[in-house]
């Protein structure tokens, strides 16, 4: 668990340690599926899952990186967890972001 957020070096030991899914995700797709995806789909709350597994395809161009937001009972309910949406900047220890 953990955030691509804060000061160096908190982002990039997230990324690195967070990579193995990415890293195993680029060796075995052509292994299974005999090419790598179209696409890969992660979350985006706090981002280090989103970080693990799209650092490796960053400079592929023939992959898509979507990252998506929970949308909970719709952006208008207040119950949801899109800060990136529908939250206001803010300063969450000592680090400018998104808040709800």
């Amino acid at each position: 668990i953990g955030t691509v957020a804060g000061p160096h070096p908190y982002p990039a030991m997230v990324r690195d340690f967070q990579r193995v899914i990415g890293d195993e995700c680029k060796v075995q797709m052509p292994e299974l599926a005999g090419r790598q995806p179209d696409a890969v789909i992660a979350c985006v709350g706090g981002g280090s899952n989103a970080m693990g597994i799209f650092y490796p395809y960053i400079d592929d161009t023939s992959v898509q990186l979507i990252g998506v937001e929970a949308a909970g009972d719709g952006l208008d309910t207040g119950r949801h967890a899109a800060s990136l949406i529908a939250g206001s900047p803010g300063v969450l220890h000592g680090n400018r972001t998104y808040l709800l």
